[in-house]
């Protein structure tokens, strides 16, 4: 057991394991000694958590036994295969815990070994759950998961790519935003549109799919969360259709909150940095009741900063609170309601262009600020939700969750991007200025059932998920309006604030629905098999509703039912490492997508697959992976145009565009003071020559290589580290028969970290960024335009835990 591991529960909703069987539930503690001498029985248990392994044990034997949660938490066992007693089989599964087995009157119970006993065989190692905390301890991975398949599996166990950002990794690398954190995630890039938005990427695709604690959910691109209420992060590459149906073959991102334990805890952390930065976070979490079967928690972030860019200033303020309660032994309530708000003034939409009307190349100095100083970005959200779990009798567990995301924008722009800028007289840009209120109400519910069961022998799992969503969305339309910029050598954010006339309302309506199913199987102990399918169904009404009342249907979509395979094959080749593949399909609506005349693509469809090998080495400390993946898909939206008449971008469907690559990933502790968390990608895209349309090559924003690893270093009270990310060329080329291109050359940017603990509840932390002040553009081709990435920068925390 290694106590650098973190605490773990068993489950989220246990006060106390239960297990029984039959008459066994009444059985006295004469009749549970009764079965140290009953006949041998033959076991087939898999590895996994400690509970479930007991659970399943006693299941199998015919016995109860009572189990307090904190004594298993963080336990795992290789499991148990033969024939034994039960005490036989009881000493195998705890040998190494610490703890052994005792018969009651209610059973068997727990009680602490003796301080001599022999700890033969360590079979036990302490891990994360699948729902435990990353916080605390000082890891850089998790050992479990469930964000591909839901049913808790290690790293090594998932036949697809797995990245998991920590709490530990946040905190050192001062990464206090969800694109912070996605920016030092291996096979991730993070595409900045303008000053609000971001795009995320992965294998060459925009990333979609989004949970939250493994819910599917909705996230606006401008609501760039801040990371304070995240235990961690959990990122599976490839296609994520099994669980959250439509979207991209990229990844599917698990934003996995903070949850309340049983003792008291409490920190105050203040942050100042470059560009008058001020940044705050207090959490508190607490025990409500004398036994803490109700318990909170509330977190609380707010920052004030301005920026390397002219004029430009971006404050948050983020709120967080969380309430369980156990029900009963084996029943939790948890509820609660994260709110986020920010205020961005100066902000822009779209940001420098990227040409001169030669076609070469522009070069704008990082600070220029294509923004009026009257535009404005506001955003808000606000996500309530609630979680009933209840573990039955014979292990299987219930989850039911529900939330109300609640969105809503604000936005006045004036952005002085549109055209290419005359070398001489800086004519030639127009500033785009107009209204973008909208809000956006997304009601969801999804219920999951997992559990093992038995089949010839041997012990399986099987998983079976139900889900719906309903999304509202109302938006205010104004007409757009073109200013022209005399010279843009002179911008300076002056700008007349034009009159803006509503033309319309647009409202939309989303309806997704979704039954999942699938099975682990494991036909002998080396070899694990999952297969599953979704069926998903995608319903859209989209319509205006002009100044005199008449109602216009714009988009009235219905794909039916969609049925999304799934399968996938884990082969362990030794006690270290396994052999993987998986395969799915692709499916994904295309609404914002529309061609010349106005009409949505068809839904993207496509193939996703995926080889590799994973280890767990040094004691299982250290995770490992490499693969190589493969991705096709019809129907791919490639940009054409912009329709002269309405400014809305024109797109071609375009068939046979495959992507493959290789990753390699490594996550861990090299030794107990050692953290490393990167890898490296190569990826490459290609589409086949199309008719009748002048096409860029396919996905040129995207580095073909990268590389991200990130590391820490604990030297008694000092912990040193930092983050280097290193990148190729990338490009945008204009698709018409100019074709103008602008480069990216390969960078690397280089991250340096130090925290001094003064005293045990007292550090002091030092984060520099970009150390080199590499001049760079990490968002390069959205509307034509490039955005610059962070000049260095240094941000100095400190922090106290009560």
């Amino acid at each position: 057991m290694h106590p650098s591991h973190p605490a773990r529960r068993l489950t989220p909703l246990a006060l106390a394991i239960h297990i029984a069987c039959g008459v066994a539930l009444q059985a006295s503690g004469v009749a549970a000694l009764a079965q140290t001498t009953a006949p041998a029985r033959q076991y087939d248990i898999p590895a996994g958590a400690l509970g479930t392994a007991l659970n399943q044990f006693a299941l199998q034997a015919g016995v109860s036994i009572v189990v307090e949660p904190a004594k298993v938490q963080g336990l795992r066992t290789q499991g148990l295969k033969g024939s034994y007693r039960v005490s036989e089989g009881f000493e195998r599964l705890l040998r190494g815990t610490g703890y052994a087995i005792a018969a009651t009157d209610a059973g068997y119970v727990l009680v602490a070994a003796a301080q001599d006993a022999p700890q033969v065989l360590p079979t036990i190692t302490a891990t994360g759950a699948t729902d435990g905390p990353s916080e605390n301890s000082g890891l850089y991975s998790m050992p479990s998961m469930s964000t591909a398949t839901r049913l808790g599996l290690s790293v090594r166990e998932t036949p697809q790519s797995v990245s998991v950002v920590t709490r530990q990794e946040i905190d050192d690398l001062a990464l206090t935003t969800v694109p912070d954190i996605l920016e030092k995630t291996v096979g991730v890039t993070v595409g900045r549109n303008d000053s609000e938005r971001a795009t995320f990427y992965a294998r060459g695709y925009v990333i979609e799919n989004f949970q939250f604690d493994g819910m599917p959910n909705t996230l606006d691109s401008s609501n760039q969360y801040t990371s304070a209420i995240y235990d961690r992060v959990e990122i599976v590459k490839g296609a994520g259709g099994l669980l959250t149906g439509a979207g991209n073959p990229s990844a599917t991102i698990n934003l996995v909150r903070k949850r309340p334990g049983k003792e008291f805890a409490a920190s105050l952390a203040g942050s100042i940095g470059s560009w008058s930065k001020y940044h705050g976070t207090a959490d508190v979490s607490s025990p409500l009741n004398a036994d803490g079967s109700v318990r909170g928690r509330v977190v609380v972030a707010a920052q004030n900063a301005d920026s390397y860019i002219d004029y430009y200033s971006r404050d948050t303020r983020n709120a967080y609170a969380i309430v369980e309660a156990d029900l009963g032994p084996r029943t939790l309530l948890s509820a609660g309601v994260d709110h986020m708000e920010t205020r961005a003034n100066g902000a822009t939409f779209g940001h420098l262009p990227l040409f001169y009307s030669d076609g070469t190349q522009t070069h704008f100095r990082r600070s220029l600020n294509p923004g009026a100083r009257w535009s404005y970005w506001n955003n808000d959200s606000t996500n309530s939700f609630a979680t009933l779990k209840h573990t039955f009798d014979n292990a299987w567990q219930l989850d039911v969750t529900a939330s109300h995301l609640d969105q809503s924008k604000d936005v006045m722009y004036g952005s002085a991007y549109n055209g290419s800028v005359d070398r001489v007289t800086g004519a030639g840009i127009r500033a785009l200025a107009g209204l973008l209120p909208s809000e956006a109400k997304t009601d969801s519910v999804n219920l999951a059932l997992t559990g093992p069961f038995s089949l010839l022998g041997r012990t399986h799992e099987l998983m079976l998920t139900a889900g719906y969503s309903r999304q509202h969305k109302q938006a205010e339309l104004f007409g757009s309006t073109f200013l022209p910029v005399p010279n843009y050598f002179t911008w300076d954010g002056y700008l007349d604030q034009p009159a803006f006339t509503k033309r319309a309302d647009r409202d939309t309506t989303i309806i997704e629905k979704g039954v999942s199913v699938a099975t682990r199987l494991r036909p002998t102990d080396e070899l694990s098999l999952i297969i599953g399918t979704r069926a998903s169904q995608y319903k859209l009404l989209d319509y205006d509703v002009d100044t005199s009342g008449a109602r216009s249907v714009s988009d009235d979509l219905n794909t039916g039912t969609k049925t999304i395979p799934y399968a996938g094959v884990v082969y362990d080749l030794n006690t270290n490492w396994s052999a993987y593949a998986s395969y799915t399909d692709i499916f994904n609506p295309q609404t914002y997508y529309r061609d010349a005349a106005g009409r949505p693509l068809a839904p993207l469809t496509g193939k996703s697959a995926e080889l590799g090998v994973k280890a767990e080495l040094l004691d299982k400390r250290l995770n490992l992976s490499m693969a190589v993946f493969r991705i096709k898909q019809k129907n791919a939206a490639q940009y054409v145009d912009v329709n002269p008449d309405t400014f809305e971008e024109i797109y071609k469907p375009v068939d046979g565009i495959t992507s493959d690559g290789f990753e390699a990933e490594v996550s861990g502790q090299i030794t107990p003071s050692w953290n490393v968390a990167g890898g490296y990608t190569y990826r490459r895209s290609r589409v086949p020559a199309q008719p009748d349309v002048i096409l860029s090559a396919v996905n040129t924003n995207q580095p073909k290589h990268l590389f991200k690893m990130n590391t820490s270093y604990r030297m008694h009270r000092l912990v040193v580290g930092g983050s280097l990310s290193v990148q190729s060329e990338t490009y945008y080329q204009t698709s018409d028969e100019r074709l103008w291109r602008a480069n990216q050359p390969g960078y690397a940017l280089l991250g340096l970290m130090a925290r001094y603990e003064i005293d045990p509840h007292l550090s002091v932390s030092l984060n520099i960024n970009n150390v080199f002040d590499k001049t760079y553009m990490p968002g390069l081709g959205s509307y034509g335009t490039g955005v610059y990435g962070d000049p260095r920068n240094a941000l100095l925390t400190l922090k106290y835990q009560f």
